[in-house]
């Protein structure tokens, strides 16, 4: 079968500056998104001590890569509308862990040292948009860093509470003086404006200023909700959860591969087409407990797919959960995406951790779903 792929030539320069935008962020978070699956599958084998520093300076990177991606998209974008945040539950304390060990090599490439501290109540999850707020945390961290040596580097997060709610803090301070070498960067003054309208967007604000002894702090306020702990009964689903067969929807080889060999590794059971009339096709004839729909595909594209799905007479069939996968990460999607009637979205480059969790929890709010049917029959 021959897959057709998009277009090398970009879109006419009369087009929208949205869809410029759109089209470059996709040609390069594609190729970005296989790096990231196939290091991260890389990294869960077993390796050599320096084979497995290799893969994770591979992911560090590609990490970094993405960052600056988004601040280019970002700077070129003409709103804050068209930034855009998604809100989503994370451990505030995992983030900041890893965002800590993404930025160690290039601290210490500067002799600087870094720490991370917590207040005691950072123990809870919360709401917000989590890679935006990676986003700015790292620009911040990355111009400390940038313009200081021999020193350390700490972090420092808090929740606050006040009137209007709950607002996430996190401090940066250096103890280091300003390095001889500190370059003056454009990308950095622009990644930092960047960061400011991030922080708007979120409900908060950025703000830098000096302490005694030189210390420089840089600090990201911005509103969050904390999760009440009320979170839905599923541990019954968790067995017939990991027994599904799941849908893959995607046209790309590469990603086709990603994807498999990490439902493989989850131990999901899986098929793959290359379009969105097959997957239309398929879950009319077979049965499947969860899709993941690519968004961009020939003959048919994933939203049209998943109107066609849930208009099926199979009530079944119908209710299949169907989570987007898109290298689009436009605000104005998401929203589309749920009113084509999709269960949630995922952005390339694929978060393994987060795609996990998402899968968990739509087949278990699926089985739920079902059960409740059966017993109104």
């Amino acid at each position: 079968m021959t897959i057709k792929t998009e277009p090398d030539t970009p879109p006419p320069q009369s087009d929208a500056l949205a869809e410029r935008l759109e089209y470059i962020g996709r040609q390069l978070r594609s190729p970005l998104a296989d790096i990231l699956g196939m290091s991260h599958l890389l990294n869960d084998t077993v390796l050599e001590k320096d084979q497995q520093e290799y893969v994770q300076a591979i992911m560090r990177a590609s990490h970094e890569l993405l960052v600056r991606i988004d601040n280019t998209l970002d700077m070129a974008s003409l709103s804050d509308e068209t930034l855009g945040v998604q809100e989503e539950s994370f451990s505030i304390t995992e983030a900041l862990l890893a965002m800590v060990e993404r930025l160690r090599p290039s601290a210490a490439a500067r002799n600087l040292g870094v720490s991370l501290e917590f207040a005691p109540e950072m123990d809870t999850k919360i709401y917000c948009d989590k890679a935006r707020l990676s986003q700015a945390i790292y620009n911040l961290a990355a111009s400390l860093i940038a313009s200081h040596s021999d020193g350390s580097l700490r972090f420092a997060a808090s929740i606050e509470s006040d009137q209007w709610g709950e607002s996430l803090s996190v401090l940066l301070t250096t103890s280091a003086a300003t390095a001889d070498d500190a370059p003056e960067c454009a990308e950095t003054s622009a990644a930092l404006d960047v960061t400011r309208r991030l922080a708007r967007l979120m409900g908060g604000e950025v703000s830098f200023t000096n302490e005694e002894g030189q210390a420089r702090c840089a600090r990201l306020t911005i509103r969050v909700g904390q999760e009440d702990g009320e979170a839905e009964d599923t541990g019954a689903e968790e067995e017939s959860v990991q027994t599904a067969r799941i849908l893959v929807a995607e046209d790309s080889r590469a990603n086709q591969r990603m994807i498999g060999l990490i439902l493989q590794k989850l131990g999901y059971d899986y098929e793959v087409v290359v379009n969105g009339l097959e997957a239309y096709e398929a879950v009319r004839t077979r049965h499947f407990d969860m899709v993941l729909m690519d968004l961009h595909m020939p003959q048919m594209d994933g939203m049209e797919a998943c109107r066609k799905i849930r208009a099926l007479k199979n009530e079944t069939a119908a209710m299949v959960p169907v989570v987007a996968l898109s290298a689009d990460v436009r605000p104005q999607v998401r929203t589309k995406v749920l009113e084509a009637g999709m269960d949630g979205y995922l952005s390339k480059p694929l978060d393994v951790p987060k795609l996990a969790e998402t899968i968990q929890n739509n087949l278990a709010r699926s089985r739920i779903r079902q059960g409740r049917l059966a017993k109104s029959a």
